[in-house]
């Protein structure tokens, strides 16, 4: 009888144990779940103001290239046209020749390796010799 009594006992003090494990647990998980939760709703809330404020800065911009357009429609219309096609290319590596600008009428293409000059200008240019 007392062994059983001790068995009780001891199977008491097992489950008190398992269950304050699974309190410790479920406390850390849910402390884990809700800081993740919280980090979230934190980054979704950055994203969200980040692109309030660029779409508004968008349509400040569009509203002030819109007055100044109502304002000089073709100066408007050239700078925007200037814009896109530096935006456009920018990153090209061509060099554009006017036609009208370089030898009018003869046929004739000048060719300079300005490609190759700027490649060999740029070394010097930023690292110089003393």
């Amino acid at each position: 009888m007392i062994d059983a009594f001790r068995a009780v006992q001891a199977a008491e003090q097992v489950r008190d144990r398992l269950e304050k494990e699974a309190d410790a647990y479920a406390n850390r998980v849910l402390a884990e779940a809700r800081g993740e939760a919280a980090q979230v709703m934190e980054e979704a809330e950055g994203y969200r103001a980040r692109v309030v404020n660029e779409a508004e800065g968008e349509a400040s911009r569009f509203v002030a290239v819109l007055t100044e357009y109502r304002n000089a429609p073709e100066v408007t219309r050239k700078r925007l046209y200037i814009e896109t096609m530096e935006q456009v290319l920018g990153q090209v590596d061509k060099i554009i020749l006017d036609d009208k600008a370089a030898g009018a009428g003869q046929g004739v293409v000048p060719y300079l390796p300005l490609n190759e000059l700027r490649r060999s200008a740029a070394p010097t240019a930023t690292g110089g010799s003393n």
